[in-house]
Formats: structure tokens, C-alpha cells, sequence
């Protein structure tokens, strides 16, 4: 018992604990079905909003939540053409970890 509490020591550092929030966050925006099905059309090639509502049935908002979520969680970029707005996913171990959860 000394020992775990000795070894979980480290957890309770400052930076540590910053690392635990950043893990926390990137796995909740990716913890949802919408935004993995977004992610997966998006590893595919850049899209605009229009397309992710026509492909997975999704309203402008309901999109424009998960796209936020993901992309404060920096599994998305984000770039305007116009008045267009592309989402394109970054090549991340995130995403090779979905490709690879969802292959099986």
C-alpha cells in the first residue's frame, strides 16, 4: 500500500496535473459517437460544415457544437474559404487510436 502511494506521488505535481486535465479533455471530445464519426469523415479529406450535416444527419448547430468541442480539444483546425468554414482533422495518436478501435 505504501508503495502505490508512494509511486502516485507524481500525479500530484503541478505539471503532471496539467497533463492529466489536457488527456481528460482530448478523450472527452473524442469520447462521443458524433464527433468519432465526424473525426473518421474527416481523416478522409476537408470538409465544410455542410457536408458533415448531410452525412451524418446532423442540424447547424448540433454540428457547429461538436466541431467546437473538437476543436478546442485540437483534434480539428479550422480554416474559412469565403464564407465557408473547412474542418480538416490532425493526423494525431488519437485518431490512429479510433481508426483502430473502429477497424476491428
Amino acid at each position: 500500500m505504501e508503495r502505490a502511494k508512494e509511486e502516485a506521488k507524481k500525479f500530484s505535481s503541478p505539471v503532471f496535473a496539467m497533463r492529466i486535465r489536457s488527456a481528460e479533455k482530448l478523450l472527452g471530445a473524442a469520447g462521443d459517437s458524433t464527433r468519432i464519426k465526424i473525426l473518421l469523415l474527416l481523416s478522409e479529406r476537408e470538409m465544410c460544415v455542410c457536408e458533415l450535416e448531410s452525412a451524418l444527419g446532423l442540424t447547424q448547430p448540433t454540428a457547429s457544437h461538436h466541431l467546437g468541442i473538437l476543436e478546442q480539444a485540437g483534434l480539428v483546425e479550422r480554416t474559412k474559404k469565403e464564407r465557408w468554414a473547412f474542418y480538416r482533422v490532425h493526423n494525431s495518436p488519437t485518431l490512429s487510436l479510433l481508426k483502430d478501435l473502429t477497424s476491428r
